[in-house]
């Protein structure tokens, strides 16, 4: 609903900025409509009569074409120097097989001054197949459009424009200026932060669904008379479901946009939650979770990519944590209301399916409602489609329509997009290693969890599950660090500039892992030997406090990194994380539960924690070697430091 409105609200602006200037100011065309002056500053308007056939040709001879300045679509923020955004939004989604003619006008003097919303973009030249030409046609009432036709005979027609015969010209749609309203980018930092808030809290309950759904094992372990390790199955196909699920739904957010994904699979999602709260036995109820996370991970994926879509790199190092705290606060909190559903006598386990749709579908709605879209191939597309409605003019073109690729055959380069990224990307096989490693740790350091406090403290299940808040406070001890990671990009930001670098490496963003990817097996040994009756709860405690802070700037700075490294299609590289992770975590619900019954609480953390200390040099790595790791890539766009 929102990004309708808004898709609305950018049509009727450009519509007010895109006129025929007639000598008599007071009587002012476009294609549609006719407007008046009225007063200072005042516009009139109403609908052009049917029988409006004045061709277009003879009102261009009055005057020329000029833009009305409207009202902005979003309130205007000052955008520093270094807060510029980067990357260049014509290779969003461009066919690098499409040879261009390196000569570029940009044609914003074309139609008139500076605006509140610029309309034009840059004229580019591309290769005809065989001889296009644009030719003019007139439609029924009389409004002239460009199209392109096919010159069959290429030896009896010469081109007025002699060298340039062999490339036809389009107008390429694009945004304007570091200014430019209609770019995510400048919106206000209320409407962004407002934006990367919901994106956090659609992420939560879908994490938030893995972990209160695997507090009810006991209940319907009893209920379906099956083992403990059958009963966990479910939990373990969701993970899956989720991790496999984003292979798809990252790619296709990159060619249909943000918001119809986020929709159409929270609903989805609810559905197959539904499916599973009433399923009779465990086989349909690993089914219905299975599907529930294949939908689910839609959302996950994409709001990552979001964050790409609306800050820019300085922007990122306060924007990721934050997004990325709401979305840790989501599989921390789950056993929490989980365990005292579990342990109620009066309330059946179903609940936690119950509570999770319910709070999906308040989230739902707040994305209808307030959610605009945030992907700017989608923006543009918009932009170009008005554009050739007002002015008659089928050459404009945004820069998704600039891929003469049949839609099919963008279709299955976008879904196979991931799985190249996946096998052939250095850095993606690096970090998602490195994130399969963690992912393995965080789930078997929270299967055991609650069960460590309730026979090392004598703990009730519902009383250990608030443990789990301290692994809270250390995520959110986290965001302390983030004034001093901001100050060391800003630093390497002016260095980058001073060495005539457009933006700085993606190595700008591994500072957070450098400091908290140490705590990670810190925290592990500490728990693992400070877990005993004999010793104080609050050791462990405070030792799950250091494990969560290390786990969260881990995560930031993987995701940063690797959407900075791939700025391009950042959906489809963070797609490639999110598969081996929660693939990697699926499994490990499953044998975790084995590994503390054979091995013991002690050893099994102080494996873990081995695991974490052969990993934790990976951060380190990558800062001093990562541009060398990028020269390898074909895909992740390298400036050498």
């Amino acid at each position: 609903m929102q990004s309708f409105l808004e898709q609305r609200r950018i049509y009727k602006q450009l519509e007010k900025q895109i006129v025929i200037k007639h000598d008599k100011p007071e009587d002012i065309r476009t294609h549609e409509r006719r407007y008046w002056y009225r007063g200072e500053g005042g516009l009139g308007s109403e609908d052009r009569e049917p029988d409006d056939g004045e061709a277009a040709a003879k009102r261009r001879e009055h005057g020329h074409r000029t833009i009305i300045a409207g009202p902005t679509l979003e309130p205007r923020h000052s955008t520093r120097q270094h807060l510029e955004r980067e990357g260049d939004v014509e290779t969003a989604d461009y066919n690098p097989s499409v040879q261009t003619d390196p000569y570029a006008i940009n044609t914003r003097d074309t139609l008139g001054g500076n605006t509140d919303m610029m309309v034009t973009g840059i004229e580019r030249e591309r290769p005809r197949h065989g001889r296009q030409l644009p030719r003019r046609s007139s439609t029924a009432n009389g409004v002239e459009r460009s199209r392109w036709s096919v010159d069959e005979d290429d030896d009896d027609d010469d081109d007025d424009d002699g060298g340039d015969e062999d490339m036809e010209k389009i107008l390429l749609v694009t945004y304007e200026g570091d200014t430019d309203p209609m770019d995510p980018h400048n919106w206000s930092f209320t409407c962004r932060a407002a934006c990367t808030t919901l994106l956090g809290f659609v992420s939560t309950i879908v994490l938030f669904s893995s972990t209160i759904d695997a507090s009810a094992l006991t209940s319907t372990r009893q209920l379906f008379n099956t083992s403990f390790e059958l009963q966990t199955v479910p939990t373990a196909v969701f993970l899956i479901g989720l991790g496999m699920g984003s292979m798809l739904t990252a790619p296709l957010s990159e060619l249909f946009g943000r918001n119809p994904l986020y929709i159409s699979c929270l609903i989805c999602f609810m559905l197959f939650d539904m499916g599973a709260g009433m399923a009779q036995n465990v086989g349909q109820r690993s089914v219905c979770r299975g599907l529930a996370g294949l939908f689910g991970s839609a959302p996950l994926v994409c709001a990552a990519a979001s964050l790409v879509d609306l800050w820019s790199i300085i922007e990122r190092v306060y924007a990721f944590p934050y997004f990325a705290i709401l979305s840790f606060l989501g599989p921390l909190f789950g056993p929490v209301p989980g365990n005292f559903i579990n342990q109620a006598p009066s309330v059946s386990w179903r609940w936690v399916d119950w509570l999770t749709i319910i709070v999906t579908g308040f989230i739902l709605a707040l994305v209808v409602l307030f959610l605009p879209e945030t992907y700017s191939p989608i923006r543009l597309n918009w932009k170009a489609k008005q554009l050739r409605r007002l002015t008659g003019d089928d050459r404009y073109r945004a820069p998704m329509e600039f891929n003469r690729d049949r839609f099919t055959r963008r279709l299955a380069l976008a879904l196979c997009r991931p799985f190249i990224l996946c096998a052939g990307e250095p850095i993606i096989l690096f970090f998602s290693l490195y994130l399969a490693v963690i992912f393995i740790i965080l789930y078997t350091f929270s299967s055991g969890y609650v069960s460590i406090f309730e026979k090392a403290n004598g703990l009730d299940q519902g009383h250990a599950g608030l443990t789990f808040l301290a692994i809270i406070v250390g995520v959110l001890l986290s965001g302390l660090l983030v004034p001093l990671s901001m100050k060391l990009t800003r630093g390497d930001i002016y260095r980058s500039r001073d060495r005539g670098q457009a933006r700085p490496a993606p190595e700008s963003n591994l500072y957070m892992a450098m400091f908290g990817a140490p705590t990670i097996p810190i925290g592990l040994f500490w728990m693992g030997w400070t877990a005993s009756p004999s010793i104080s709860l609050w050791s462990p405690i405070v030792a799950s406090m250091v494990f969560g802070f290390g786990i969260l700037c881990v995560f930031v700075s993987a995701y940063q990194y690797v959407a900075a490294a791939y700025e391009f299609h950042p959906g489809s590289a963070l797609a490639s994380l999110q598969m081996f992770r929660l693939t990697a975590a699926g499994i490990m619900a499953v044998i975790a539960n084995l590994m503390y019954d054979a091995l013991g609480t002690h050893w099994t953390l102080t494996v873990l924690g081995g695991i974490a200390t052969v990993f934790l040099p990976v951060p380190y790595v990558l800062f001093i070697w990562g541009h060398k790791v990028r020269d390898w890539s074909r895909y992740a766009p390298t400036e050498s430091p």
